[in-house]
């Protein structure tokens, strides 16, 4: 189990107040990670990658308390700050910050480098086995594909056998062919060697492919944590539904109660216009106001109307914009509001989706989520 709970102020002129005058920065994060992969998930900025720095040794906590099976690497009140090489943390960064000069085995070899040559040679090429590199020991970086780096770096980590390996959005640069392979090496890693890992990213589709545990981060702080999925289907926080993909976040007013059905009818409204939802029942009343958000992928697209479905909510429209996003695309539909509807590039092809098209879009009532009103 690891176990974080730590503040640090960057340039901050109010203590307490995430953002000082002088734009400085507080983080002020606390988790506990199980066994398994944990992601550290959040905007850029939004104190991930100084979290890791700080349980690596790298950054000094004003305060707090770092731990790892319950081995302190850190606290604050008993005056502990294990030093880096001591700390038995494997780090991998964006920038794999591997020696330009040396040999994908050098590399390897350089956390290791008091052992004897032989047997220090012997684990570095063990380890570049597993992670099929081994062809480039003889190689420096600038000869190496981009995927192959990755794995020199990731080889170099687990060189001297840590207790905990950190990775700070070590994807962020690579094709996706290459990036399904690191993924598929980092679950071998962490099924064989049984290395719990802390992996740093902003990306919802690698937290749901690798993560065990999920932890939510937002100006600094922890919002909320749990498995991927429950995080990503079931957001509760404005903020969070955001960082998660949910780009349909609106407020609204409820204006009427149907407590015999489970629903309620909100009128929601962003600034250019106004319609209609029936969404699950909540607490609040009539003329209560509430926020509301749906994900762009739990909204259906269809040209011709549709008059035999499930879905409480029907919507008539047309598309404003057609954005490309990789495998997918967002459709912006104006009904109302503006809607963001996501959609496989074979549906979009097959639909022939085109600006100023009238289209129809459904949405179930239980695909729309009451936001909490702190985000």
């Amino acid at each position: 189990m690891i176990s974080v709970r730590i503040k640090k102020q960057f340039g901050v002129n109010s203590v307490g107040d995430s953002r000082g005058a002088a734009g400085g920065f507080m983080l002020d994060a606390e988790f506990e990670a199980p066994p398994g992969i944990t992601i550290l998930f959040g905007a850029s900025g939004s104190g991930k990658s100084t979290t890791i720095k700080s349980i690596a040794g790298l950054i000094r906590p004003d305060s707090g308390v770092i731990s790892v099976d319950g081995r302190a690497l850190f606290d604050s009140q008993r005056r502990v700050n294990v030093p880096i090489r001591d700390r038995r943390v494997g780090l991998v960064f964006q920038s794999l910050a591997l020696f330009p000069h040396l040999s994908s085995l050098n590399n390897v070899e350089f956390p290791i480098a008091d052992l004897p040559r032989q047997e220090r040679r012997k684990a570095a090429l063990d380890i570049m086995e597993r992670l099929g590199i081994r062809h480039t020991a003889a190689r420096r970086p600038c000869d190496i594909s981009g995927g192959e780096a990755q794995r020199v770096a990731l080889a170099r980590a687990l060189a001297s056998k840590p207790q905990l390996l950190l990775l700070d959005e070590p994807l962020s640069a690579i094709d996706e062919a290459t990036k399904q392979g690191i993924i598929a090496d980092l679950k071998m890693i962490n099924r064989d060697l049984r290395l719990p890992m802390i992996y740093v990213t902003h990306s919802r589709d690698e937290s749901v492919s690798l993560g065990d545990h999920l932890v939510a981060y937002e100006r600094g702080r922890v919002v909320t944590s749990g498995e991927p999925l429950e995080v990503f289907e079931g957001p509760v926080m404005a903020g969070v539904a955001r960082l998660t993909g949910v780009e349909n976040v609106f407020e609204g007013v409820v204006v009427e109660r149907s407590p015999s059905a489970g629903t309620m009818t909100v009128m929601m409204s962003d600034g250019s216009g106004s319609c209609y939802l029936d969404i699950p029942l909540g607490r609040q009343g009539k003329g209560d106001p509430v926020r509301v958000a749906i994900r762009s992928g739990d909204i259906l697209v269809a040209t011709e109307d549709l008059r035999s479905t499930s879905a409480r909510n029907i919507l008539y429209g047309s598309v404003t914009a057609i954005e490309e996003r990789g495998d997918y695309s967002i459709v912006r539909v104006k009904s109302g509001v503006t809607w963001a509807a996501s959609i496989t590039r074979q549906a979009a092809g097959e639909l022939s989706l085109s600006k100023g098209q009238n289209i129809w879009l459904a949405i179930k009532t239980h695909s729309c989520h009451l936001l909490d009103s702190r985000g």
